[in-house]
Parts: C-alpha cells; structure tokens; sequence
C-alpha cells in the first residue's frame, strides 16, 4: 500500500464512500490511468485505523497474478493463518479470520486478463465470499467475473471515473496546498494525476505539456532512473541502478516527481504515464529492465517490455525461461499472448516453437504437432527447457521409445550445467535406467539431482518420478514416506492417494478407509496407472464385484509391456476377486506368451503385482525364488509362498505372516483360504482379524470356499454381524439403542457394566489387569478376577442379546488377557464418533469445503447431551477424568467453530446462540466472547448488541483483566450508535 504524498489532498467524500465496503459483500472502484485510484483507496484504508470496523488486507495485483497459484499465494501470504493452495485455501482464511470482519483490497486488478485461471480463482472468491468478508477489487477495468446476481440483489458498490474526478474545490485545495495558480489546471477537467502535473509544470506550460515541462527539468541520470522505476513498475535503489547503470536515489526522485512514491514496504512505484511519456527511454533501457524483472520471477511484465518494444529477440529468450521455470505448468494465457504478436518472420525461432509446443502440451499432450515442433527446437536450442518438456509431454504419453531417444539427447545440452540442467540429466539418466530394467541405477540417479534448487513442477516431476522408482525397487515404505512430505497436499486426489497406495504395498493397510471406493482422478494416464492398483487393492477387500473385468483394457490390446502389466493385473485380480483363479492362470500364461520374463523392463513392472504372479504362474514363481528382493515385494513374497506352501501342506510359514500381509497381498479367496486351512490347525486368528476388518465379505467368502473343517470351524467360532445396529451414547448419561429404539434392560441398571462398556469406549482394548485395576482398585486380585468374569457375561447380553448360548459375542472379544469392543459398523459409539467427525472437519477445511465442514461440526453438536463419561467420574483414576475434560474443550471448540461458520455464512441469530451455549459453560472465555459480539452486530438487533455488550463487560469486570486486541474492536463497535457502525470502520494489515 503507497504512504502518504508529502502534499496529498484528504479526499474525504470519496473516504466516506468508500466507508460503505463494509456494509457490501463487493466494492469495484474502477476508471482509468491517472484518477488516483490508488490514492484514495489508501486514504479509506488508513481512516479506518480511528474507528475500525475490521482487517484490511491490502494485495497489489501484477501479471504474475494470471496464474490462480500465483495470486493464491500472494493472498494467502497476506492473511494470516496456515498456508494452503487456491480458492477454497484463501476462502477458508478469510472464515479463520471470524468472527472479525476482513476487507481484502486487490489494487491494480486489470493486471489479472479475463479467462486466465487467475481471473477463474477470483470469480470462485466472489462466489463463495462469507459473509464476514468484503472484497475491494480496483483497476482500471475488470476481468469478466460473475457480479451480475449480486449486483441485482444491491451487494454492490461502484465508484467510477466520475466521482473520482477532482470537484473545483478539490482542485483549489490542492492548488493552495501546493502554492499554485487553481486556473492552471482548468483544461484538465478534473483529472487528478493531470491536475497534479500541471500544477507541478509551472505556470507558463499549458498542461498538455506538462509533462514535458517536468521531464525537461530533470538531469539525464534522473530521467533515466525515471523510465526504469516506470518499466519496473515497483523498485529499490538497488533494483533501479542494475537498470541504469548508475547509482541511484528515489526518495530524491519521489521528490521532484509527481507522481511518484513510496509503498509500506519501502520500495518505490511511478504511475503508469510516466512510462507512456518515456516510451523512447524505456526501450532504450528495456532489457536490462527486463533481466531484473526476470530475476524477481516476473515474466509477464518482462515479456511485456519486449513486446512494446518489439523486441522479438528478447521475447524469444523470455520464451525459453518462462517454459524451463513452468514445466508442466505453464501460464497459459501468458504463453498465448507472447505467441499472439510475434510476426510471422520470428514464428519459426526456435524459442518460439518451443512455446508453441508447450502451449498445445497443456490443452493435449496427445497433440501429434507437439514432438515436431520440440525437435525443431531442440536442433535450434540443445536447451534444458526443450528436453524437460519433450520429457514431460513423453512420460504423459507413456511413449517408452521416445523417452529412450531423448535420454540419448541429455549429452548434447549447451552451457553450463544449471540446477534444472541437472535435475533434467538426472531424470532422463534415470529413465533410460528405469526403461533398461535397472530402477535400482534409476532411484541413484534421481537422488542426486538438486531438486530443491528448481521450480515447484520441475521439482513435482522429478518427486512423482523418485516415487516410481522406490516402488519398483521394493521400498514401498520410503515412497509412502516421500509421498507424504512432498504429495500430501496436491491439489489432485490422485497425488494425496500415493502415500496410502504405498503403504498398502508394503504391506500396511493403515490406510483402508481411504483406498476403499477412492475415485480415479487426474490425467487419462494418472486413471489407467490408478485403476490397476486400486482394482488390485478392492479384490483384496473383496469389493471385486464393484469392478469390470478389464479395469485397464485388454491386455492384449497395449503395446509396451509397462501398461500390458497393468492391465494384465488388474483383470487377473478381479477375476481371483471373483472366484475364478483357472481363468486368472490363463491371463498371465496369455500375456507371459507375448512379453517373456526375460525382458528385464517388462519383470521388474511384473513385481508390483508380485504376490499375483507368484501364485499363479510357476514361471515367475520360479524367477522370483532366485531372486533378491527389496523389502515390500519380498513381503508379498513371503505371503504369496505361505499360500503356495499350506497349499501343499506346510502352514508353518502362514502362521509367521503377519495379518496385515494377508490382507495387502493377496486377493481375499486367497486370504480366506489361508485363514481357513491355518483354523484347520486350531489357528484361529487370521481368520477373526479378517472379520473384524472386512466384514461380512469374510463370512460370503467363509461360506463359498472349498469345503473343508477349517471354514466350517471358523465360521463357528468367528460370530457372524448381528440382527439389529446397537449404540452406545457416553455424551451425557449412558444410553444404549437398538436399530434407534431406546432400551432398558436390567444389565444396564448395573454402575460395573456401565462403568466397564465406558472405559472400553474411551480404550476399546484392556487387559484384565487393567480392567480390575480401575472397576476394584482395593480388592485381590483373585477377587477382582471373579467380579470381571461376571461382570463381561453381563456385558455381552447387554451387546449382544440375540447370540444363541454357546457363540462368540460379536461386539465383545476376549482373546487371552485382552478385552477388545470391537469397531463395525453394527456398533455406532457417539464419543468415536464425535472424534471422526472432527478428523472429517479437518478434512473439509482442508479442502477448502466449509458447507461439508458445518454440515459435519452441526452433528457434532448434536451428538452433546450433557456432563461425558458419568459413569467413570467416581473412579479415583486420573484417567477417566481427563478425557471428560479434552470432550469437554472438543465440545466448545465444535460450538465455537460451528458458530463462526454460521456467522460467515449469514446466519448471525445461530451464532449468537452457539456464543451463548459456550458462556454458560465457560463465562470467560475470550473467544466466545467475540462471536457473541460479532453476531449481535450482524443482526443489527440493538438490544441484542446491548445485551452481548453487557455480558462481556461484566465478564471483563469480573476477571479484572482489559479485553484482548480483536475484542475491544467489536466492544468498540458495540458501543456506536447504530447510524455510526454503518459508515465507520477499519484495522489496516497491509502486505
């Protein structure tokens, strides 16, 4: 935001005007160069500090800002609160920001062109704007942004050329202020930056020269430092002198310049005539303007610079950079817009094919007018630029020969080895190791390239590709780990799920929830490489059914074996999912037929699905059992030869396998099988664990398995779901229903029942010990003992009523010394679920959907009826009383957040009461008392704003203690008469 101007006329009719943006969701503050715009938004901005309304949050737009990741950052920079990515990250702060109001100030908004996805995150920002926010978007136009309901429905404010035209008075005031004739500014009509030029010119210069006048007077040093703070739009010194030549010193420039001044952050701007007045300068000094703006990251304005120069030569050299920083994420609209003026004479510079083919790579890398153009370029180039988007467009074709003909490209690269230079000779090293069947020469190749020293897509690329590599090396658990520091929060579903597909090849299926029904996202390619594994992983679920019976296509209709491995996968995997393992052996004998094992690419593709080839072919059983393994798919081995193995007898090496490697490896006919054979034996754990954690789908799968005693034993002994839903409330006092209908029976009226059922809700797994330590802390152990056993016969009648004498209690296991409440979807606990719907609120907000976030935190809500865990507060351990007490701060936290939600979504009468609830609770507590005052503001209700008032001062009072900063802002509010909280307002946060 620009300071004050040594003489700057206070504009109060427009300060007062503008006041109104805090009673409209939208103010557009729009006219053309000169009309002091700028001048006076600032002006409002800073009268707000006297009586504040809110946060001002001032952005200065620049062509960066096309791009929405750009102007997504340089918001979320602005306001305060955890980083994120697009419009749903910057509209989730502005609601963090609640329950203050927030005004975000966009100056210069014509910097952002219709169309782009800049101008496409702001229309998402004027759509999903709370209720809490205000947005001020200035400019000299705007881009096409959907105003047009809000409009009609009179949510906005226009201020115009009109009235931010000097009025006569305003006019002579700052001729006073300035010492100058008012008549010298007669011909200008009002026109502010005008005005002010002509009082500056002096006396004899008419003001259509006084520009000339002013420049005229300058010294060539000066003038220069002029056209360059002009061409930089925004400078220092420092960055003005690169330009010249020569040292320089604006603050003296900014003195005898209108025109010129000095923003917050120290840095200086010249107003946009200025660089129309030293067109002839500014060309004269355009590339080194543009090597400065090139070195701040600001490629739209220096590819501006060359095209008002028609310097074609430094836009091609701009062409070549602004694809090398971008790769796979090209600004598009930029791109388009350099491509657009370039004459026909330069259209076949190198650089500029380059661009062309990077533009038709982000609307279809299949466009076969792609490679052409980048071997053209690259016979021009040899540039890293080139071969990083030739391996891009490649690796999104899954065009195998390709990427081996440009791996022989690296060596010719030209000039020094720069950080993306490297990673590129490193990635194409490592493909064409990963293309040999060599991933373990590939993983060292990409571990040496620089990746932190190149742009965020370079580096992506090269991450997703390191990725790739750990995986086809066996180390599964270190691509889950890279996947989740660097993929975690992408923007694509498909990225965020690479950490969970991960882990489950390696063995963990920690991540279940997630994988089970995930859709398939991203590019054509990203959904066929996602279908395999996710089609692999829902026939170890048993969700098989849910499948086609070609997931990734025939297999015989792909023609590299990578892809042919997918699909080959995928089919063999629903079809064993579906019982039918002859036709699975066929597939692979089919598809080993046509790619033999000996094609080192095609059997190291072959061993991410190795418990899959193990079983079913015994040539790559053979292969495999020779051969050194990396941890995860010698994991998978080892499951998959347990199952070979107790199929000929021997289940020694199954009752080894860990649980979670049945589960991950092997489709679930198989996983049933193995519990089945080891029940035979006695073993009766897999099988148990398989129902605890699938379900049903083990039962349907127990019963059509092969007949013999250890599926019938397991059957018997791992109890089938119940009849009816049973829920179990511990949120007020203890409440247990039946397919939702209350019950009473007499093992309920028992305090040891209740007190045991509550603490396994609050720890669904003890140990007897700790069982009789908490329920009879004084009695022996002996005794105690006793008292448990009948107090569990009771609490399995409680659980389950219709289990016949003699079967396994569903809900209540009891495996040596553990007790174990089971988790399904036939026992519904209010406290578990309270604590998923938080983890599910955090989820929302992550992503930035704060109508599933209130939908959520509004069940939370309810699930409350009263004092949690009762039943346990008598017991004299500590532990019982501090979950009570972390409910307890959960359930004012839901209030609140549920609370601040309504109130950025309009409903101000629901936060009031939310505010309410939590001060009956808590009558201190700060931030309760914020939302009690912002929504009594809201609603406009004057006796509603008088009573939060005084519930808040009373508090105060009675603490003893002066409110923090964002209270005494509401309290200042509340205490305006009503007409002055309509036009008073602001706390200025500038960037």
């Amino acid at each position: 935001m620009p300071r004050s101007l040594d003489v700057e006329l206070p504009r109060l009719r427009l300060v007062d005007r503008l006041a109104g943006r805090w009673e409209r969701p939208v103010t557009v503050v729009v006219a053309g160069a000169g009309f002091g715009k700028t001048t006076v938004l600032a002006q409002a901005v800073r009268a707000h500090l006297l009586e504040p309304r809110g946060v001002d949050v001032w952005v200065d737009c620049a062509p960066v800002h096309e791009s929405a990741e750009a102007l997504a950052g340089a918001l979320l920079d602005a306001l305060p609160g955890p980083r994120g990515r697009g419009a749903r990250a910057v509209i989730d702060a502005l609601v963090r920001m609640a329950p203050l109001d927030v005004c975000l100030v966009l100056d210069d908004v014509h910097e952002i062109p219709s169309g782009s996805p800049g101008a496409a995150l702001l229309a998402e920002l004027v759509r999903g704007l709370p209720a809490t926010a205000h947005l001020v978007l200035c400019g000299r136009e705007l881009p096409d942004l959907p105003l047009a309901r809000r409009e009609a429905a009179g949510e906005v404010l226009r201020v115009g050329a009109d009235e931010l035209s000097f009025t006569e008075t305003e006019v002579r005031a700052l001729g006073r202020g300035l010492g100058r004739d008012p008549a010298l500014a007669a011909a200008v009509r009002g026109w502010p930056a005008l005005v002010r030029l002509a009082f500056e010119a002096g006396p004899s210069a008419p003001w259509r020269y006084a520009q000339e006048e002013i420049l005229a007077r300058l010294p060539d040093g000066q003038r220069d430092a002029l056209a360059a703070l002009a061409a930089l739009h925004t400078a220092t010194d420092d960055e003005v002198a690169a330009v010249t030549g020569e040292p320089v010193v604006l603050a003296e420039l900014a003195r005898r310049v209108p025109l010129v001044g000095v923003l917050e952050d120290g840095r200086y701007r010249a107003h946009e005539l200025w660089a129309e007045a030293l067109s002839v300068e500014t060309r004269r000094l355009h590339r080194r303007a543009a090597e400065v703006l090139t070195a701040r990251g600001d490629l739209a304005r220096a590819g501006a610079l060359a095209r008002r120069g028609g310097d074609w030569g430094l836009l091609a050299e701009l062409a070549v950079v602004l694809v090398n920083t971008t790769l796979s994420a090209l600004p598009v609209v930029t791109a388009r817009r350099w491509l657009e003026r370039v004459p026909d004479i330069a259209r076949d510079e190198p650089a500029f094919l380059l661009l062309h083919a990077a533009v038709l790579h982000a609307s279809d890398f299949a466009d076969p007018r792609i490679d052409p153009l980048l071997d053209r370029a690259w016979q021009g180039l040899k540039h890293t630029a080139v071969l990083g988007q030739a391996v891009i467009t490649a690796h999104s074709r899954a065009d195998l020969p390709r990427l081996a003909e440009l791996a022989r490209r690296a060596g010719e690269l030209r000039g020094a080895p720069t950080a993306i230079a490297l990673v590129l000779r490193h990635s194409v090293a490592a493909t064409l190791a990963e293309v040999g069947g060599d991933p373990e020469a590939a993983l060292a190749e990409i571990e040496r390239a620089p990746v932190v020293d190149v742009p965020r897509p370079v580096a992506l690329a090269t991450v997703r590709f390191h990725y790739h590599c750990l995986n086809m090396c066996g180390r599964a658990g270190e691509a889950a780990d890279l996947a989740d520091e660097a993929l975690a929060d992408a923007d694509e579903q498909h990225l965020r799920l690479n950490g969970p597909i991960a882990r489950w090849f390696d063995g963990d299926p920690a991540d279940l929830a997630v994988l089970r029904g995930a859709p398939l996202d991203g590019t054509a390619r990203d959904s066929f490489v996602s279908a395999a594994f996710q089609a692999v992983i829902a026939a170890c679920c048993g969700d098989s059914g849910d499948w086609c019976p070609l997931p990734c296509g025939d297999p015989a209709g792909h023609d590299n074996p990578r892809d042919a491995v997918l699909a080959c996968a995928a089919r063999a995997a629903v079809l064993v999912g579906g019982g039918q393992e002859a036709l699975a052996r066929r597939t692979f004998a089919d598809h080993l037929a046509r790619w033999p094992v000996t094609d080192r690419f095609h059997e190291r593709h072959l061993r991410r699905f190795l418990a899959l080839g193990y079983v079913l072919s015994d040539v790559l059983r053979a292969v495999w059992d020779r051969t050194d393994l990396g941890p995860s798919h010698a994991k998978a081995r080892a499951a998959a030869r347990a199952l070979v193995l107790a199929r000929a007898g021997d289940v020694g090496p199954a009752a080894r396998l860990p649980f979670e490697h049945a589960l991950c490896f092997l489709p679930l006919p198989w996983s049933v099988e193995l519990a089945a054979r080891l029940a035979e034996v006695g073993d009766l754990g897999l099988g148990g664990w398989l129902a605890d954690v699938l379900g049903p789908v083990v039962h349907r799968s127990l019963r059509s398995a092969p007949p013999r005693g250890g599926a019938a034993r397991l059957l018997a002994a791992v109890p089938p779901p119940p009849v009816t839903r049973t829920r179990v409330d511990v949120l007020g006092a203890m409440r247990v229903t039946r397919d939702g209908a209350p019950v009473d029976p007499p093992e309920l009226r028992r305090v040891r029942v209740r007190q045991l059922l509550a603490a396994l809700v609050v720890r669904p797994v003890l140990t007897r010990e700790q069982a009789c330590g908490l329920l009879w802390p004084d009695l022996d152990p002996a005794d105690a003992a006793r008292n448990l056993r009948v107090t569990l016969t009771h609490l399995r009648r409680l659980l389950d009523p219709d289990r016949a004498r003699g079967d396994a209690s569903f809900h209540l296991r009891t495996t040596g010394d553990a007790i174990r409440l089971v988790r399904s979807k036939w026992l519904e606990v209010d406290l578990w679920r309270l604590d998923a719907l938080n983890a599910e609120v955090r989820a929302a907000r992550a992503e930035g959907d704060l109508d599933r976030a209130t939908e959520l935190l509004a069940e939370a809500v309810e699930l409350w009826r009263g004092d949690p865990l009762s039943d346990l507060l008598d017991l004299p351990a500590a532990e019982p009383g501090l979950e009570a007490d972390r409910l307890r701060a959960l359930h004012g936290r839901n209030l609140l957040d549920l609370g601040e939600l309504c109130l950025v979504s309009g409903e101000p009468s629901r936060a009031c009461y939310l505010a309410e609830r939590v001060l009956a609770g808590d009558p201190f507590a700060p931030r309760a008392h914020r939302l009690l005052l912002a929504a009594a503001l809201k609603s406009r209700d004057p006796a509603r704003v008088t009573a939060a008032r005084t519930t808040v001062v009373a508090a105060l009072s009675q603490l003893g203690t002066p409110p923090d900063g964002a209270t005494a802002l509401l309290l200042r509010q509340a205490l305006l008469p009503a007409a002055g909280r309509e036009q008073r307002g602001a706390v200025v946060s500038s960037r």
